[in-house]
């Protein structure tokens, strides 16, 4: 049998070029097409016709116009359901944590609290409070500040101020006011410290993860003793803890606007 590999059929790939054209127009006629692509029209025809049986494409009965079709939804609902966040994240965050030898952590969010869905350790140092299942005040760990300040304020008054602020340390956010100043320092720079909030002695930096709806549906941070995160500059270590999240962001179809 004959090796495929780097072979293309190249009327399927001007097909998957006429559908990249309705990412920036929800509707287009055959001559809006035949321009986009440079084509011809009976050649464009052709192609679209075929989108069409497909249900990749539909006509409007009134316009005439073609747009994307339900049966791209189908499959863009299997990808979704396909992909786990864990899976996805997991060689970001393994490549993160050995490049410091420090530990990371990928965590969601749920009614107020963090939960921790993985967790890359070092062989030499493990954190004991942020074991996979377990859940953290957000307002005192870097991964729930992070998503906290994406959240929103209805989020916020919901599930947070109605709370106690936990102490865990003297430099716990224990007020809504310094949780606020917090919340808009971590949206102008991107991301979020923890400064020995949760435990006496651990620091970390940690970056929001967004889906394809811009949401924050997770962060991921790198954390170590005080001492050894100290020894790293913070935009050195944010730089590559962004750029983690970044790659997993784009894993799970979010787009940077």
């Amino acid at each position: 049998m004959a090796n495929l590999q780097g072979v293309t059929v190249q009327s399927v790939a001007k097909a998957a070029d006429i559908l990249e054209c309705f990412v920036s127009k929800s509707e287009l006629g055959i001559s809006d097409i035949s321009k986009l692509m440079g084509m011809s029209k009976s050649t464009i025809y052709g192609i679209v016709n075929t989108l069409v049986e497909t249900g990749m494409l539909e006509q409007d009965s009134e316009s005439r116009k073609y747009r994307l079709g339900l049966k791209l939804f189908e499959l863009g609902h299997i990808v979704e359901k396909r992909m786990d966040i864990r899976a996805e994240a997991k060689p970001f965050c393994m490549a993160l944590s050995e490049k410091y030898s420090q530990t990371v952590h990928l965590a969601t969010h749920s009614e107020g609290d963090v939960v921790y869905i993985d967790k890359f350790d070092v062989p030499d140092f493990l954190i004991v409070y942020s074991q996979i299942g377990r859940r953290a005040p957000m307002t005192c760990t870097g991964v729930g500040k992070a998503m906290l300040a994406y959240l929103g304020q209805d989020y916020i008054e919901k599930y947070i101020l109605p709370k106690t602020f936990a102490k865990k340390t003297a430099n716990s956010i224990d007020t809504a006011e310094k949780l606020f100043a917090d919340l808009e320092e971590i949206k102008k720079r991107g991301y979020a410290l923890d400064n020995e909030e949760i435990e006496q002695g651990l620091k970390c930096v940690a970056a929001p993860i967004f889906n394809k709806n811009s949401e924050p549906v997770a962060a991921v941070s790198l954390s170590g003793t005080a001492a050894k995160m100290d020894s790293i500059p913070v935009p050195t270590l944010a730089a590559d803890v962004l750029k983690c999240a970044g790659e997993i962001s784009a894993r799970l179809g979010y787009k940077k606007d």
